[in-house]
């Protein structure tokens, strides 16, 4: 395994260094840098040639976040300061543990075995461009309102505040929550992948529910349920092939 270590001062160099030999003796650590410019150097003719990293937040030439905001190290981050406002930060920055100084060997070691078990137990190959990809992966964002057209106006529906989606003869409605319905353009199917899945289901081919609004469940000859939803008279029926998806989705 190979390491770097950002660090400006030499008694907590000399302290990580020999937490890392008398953890494993097969580490090597391959370069130190006590300020940014000199890892900066470093990193831009030797990226992705590192396993882990070792890093205080405050070197000689300020803040560590401004270099890692470059993007320029792929790799897992150890953190290691006298600061404890900065954890967010680190989380953000590939940051893996964090290690509040003074530390003891037991809380690198635990830090170490983290490291361990997110990246080295299987035989293959450690690919850190997909470790990167995952670590600064953004949670999708699902669509949150619709723009309807009208003759006169443009009109916003807030899709968290939809009881029910219907298409009919081409055309959406979405049903509100006070049961008026608004009608758009859009294809059914490409909708449904944009909506969050934890609040929005298909319950068969003409129709999505919003599960906030389900307000009685009941069972419907064969093998389907019939749903109620607040402030609307229309009972909603899931498909036979849909029925056991949307009880699981249920839970």
């Amino acid at each position: 395994m190979k390491v770097i270590i950002l660090e400006d001062e030499q008694p907590n160099i000399d302290l990580l260094t020999d937490y890392i030999k008398r953890y494993n003796s097969k580490i090597e650590i391959i370069q130190i840098f006590k300020n940014k410019q000199d890892a900066r150097k470093w990193l831009i003719i030797n990226p992705q040639t590192i396993d882990l990293v070792f890093s205080d937040i405050e070197l000689l030439d300020g803040n560590v976040f401004s270099l890692l905001d470059e993007n320029r190290i792929s790799s897992p981050i150890i953190f290691t300061t006298a600061y404890n406002d900065f954890y967010q930060n680190a989380f953000d920055a590939n940051g893996i543990a964090y290690l509040l100084k003074p530390y003891s060997y037991a809380r690198f070691s635990h830090a170490m075995e983290k490291f361990e078990r997110m990246f080295t137990e299987t035989n293959e190959p450690i690919n850190w461009n997909h470790i990167t990809e995952l670590l600064h992966k953004k949670p999708k964002e699902y669509k949150e309102r619709i723009m309807i057209k009208n003759k006169e106006e443009l009109h916003i529906v807030n899709l968290l505040e939809t009881m029910a989606i219907l298409s009919h003869s081409g055309k959406l409605t979405a049903i509100d929550a006070s049961g008026k319905g608004h009608e758009f353009r859009y294809k059914l199917s490409d909708l449904i992948e944009e909506l969050n899945p934890k609040e929005f289901f298909q319950i068969n081919r003409g129709e999505i529910i919003n599960v906030r609004y389900i307000e009685n469940i009941e069972t419907y000859f064969g093998d389907r349920l019939s749903l109620k939803l607040k402030n609307y008279r229309h009972l909603f029926i899931t498909s036979a092939s849909n029925t056991a998806d949307f009880r699981k989705w249920l839970g």
